[in-house]
């Protein structure tokens, strides 16, 4: 992993020192020899593969015009509002302990739930403090709504610094497993399979769904391939399955 200053050089200088990450003066500057660049750009903080015919720069955009979309087309009916419970006057607190690019705590926020992401890796922890950081000064009202309901620290679900808050949800989305065939993988999602093979910091710890149990306070929600076998082996209350994902709700009784 190695900064890339090309573009805005004083952030990138100040990334490299925060994240203690090699600098690299251009593109043309031995660019080959590391595998992942993280560059400041117009468009916001990017990760991606350096290699010339890897799937392009990934970055938490939660200005994105397919997010915009899902949040205006009826979000409070799809799958993800209704597997934390939302429902008319009800929004349950949420601690996303995966959070990742944020796109799923973005929607939960943009339905009008307080959400806390956790994300423990310092790389992804900057892309997801760039995107939030992009959606408070953005055009768009409902982004600085929704913006406004996330809160995000780095720090680990299972290894929390300071405690965590008591929220109703708690909601995992641990790394899909890599598929043979990643023409099928969406661009954000191969990109991050392969940093997190490399980067010893994100994986699914054993007891992530344990750990989840016992912090809820009313349900646990975890996102899955549709045919995965469920976290941990046990097995949910319920399910909710789309065309290649799932939704399974483990209730607190």
């Amino acid at each position: 992993m190695v900064v890339d200053d090309s573009g805005d050089s004083e952030t990138a200088i100040r990334l490299a020192r925060q994240l203690g990450l090699p600098l690299l003066s251009g593109l043309a500057d031995g660019a080959n020899r590391w595998k992942f660049l993280l560059s400041p750009t117009p468009q916001g903080l990017a990760l991606q593969l350096s290699q010339d015919r890897g799937p392009g720069p990934v970055r938490a955009d939660l200005v994105a015009p397919a997010l915009a979309y899902r949040v205006r087309d009826a979000v409070q009916h799809q799958a993800i509002a209704k597997a934390v419970g939302c429902k008319p006057g009800v929004r349950p607190t949420v601690l996303d302990g995966t959070a990742g690019l944020g796109k799923d705590a973005y929607l939960l926020a943009s339905l009008g739930c307080q959400v806390l992401m956790l994300e423990r890796d310092p790389i992804v922890h900057a892309l997801l403090a760039d995107g939030l950081a992009r959606a408070a000064t953005s055009d768009d009202s409902m982004a600085i709504a929704a913006s406004q309901r996330l809160r995000l620290r780095h720090d680990d679900f299972l290894r929390p610094a300071t405690p965590l808050p008591s929220v109703d949800v708690v909601y995992l989305d641990p790394m899909f497993p890599q598929r043979r065939k990643t023409a099928q993988v969406k661009r954000d999602l191969y990109v991050l399979q392969q940093y997190f093979a490399v980067s010893m910091v994100r994986g699914d710890d054993p007891g992530l769904l344990t750990g989840a149990l016992a912090h809820a306070g009313r349900r646990v929600v975890v996102k899955r391939p549709r045919t995965a076998p469920p976290l941990e082996q046990r097995a949910p209350d319920y399910s909710l399955t789309g065309s290649s994902s799932r939704y399974d709700i483990y209730l607190i009784a």
